[in-house]
């Protein structure tokens, strides 16, 4: 199935399904509770099976502050955009639990994303009204 002139994501688990395999896959690494004083960060992970680097995290991007407790994230962009072709799975988009700050990835070289912004708790509280 050819989704080259659609947006991201699929219409169904079963598009998804017929989909070829991810290659990479990222994750949150937190060092809440170890005692170890060092900021949270993201791995990149090699999941294709044929690479010399299957299975193993080959990227850290740290972030800035320590105690920030990285939570559930998501893309920019969702699976319900996916015949919008203007519409683009670039940007993760990282909640840190503990300090309400929230990161922006950008993973345009998805090998090495890149800290693309961070929003402090204050600029959510002004533009929100909190």
């Amino acid at each position: 199935m050819n989704h080259a002139c659609c947006g991201p994501g699929y219409a169904s688990p079963e598009a998804a399904i017929q989909a070829v395999p991810e290659k990479l896959l990222y994750t949150i690494a937190l060092y809440t509770g170890t005692g170890i004083e060092q900021p949270d960060y993201l791995a990149t992970v090699d999941v294709d099976p044929q690479s010399p680097t299957y299975s193993q995290v080959i990227h850290r991007l740290k972030m800035p502050y320590i105690g920030d407790e990285l939570h559930h994230f998501g893309w920019n962009a969702c699976s319900s955009c996916h015949t919008d072709a203007s519409k683009s799975r670039r940007f993760l988009v990282i909640p840190g639990q503990r300090s309400s700050r929230i990161y922006i990835v950008d993973t345009a070289d998805d090998r090495t994303p890149k800290l693309h912004k961070v929003i402090e708790p204050e600029e959510i509280k002004a533009k929100t009204n909190l």
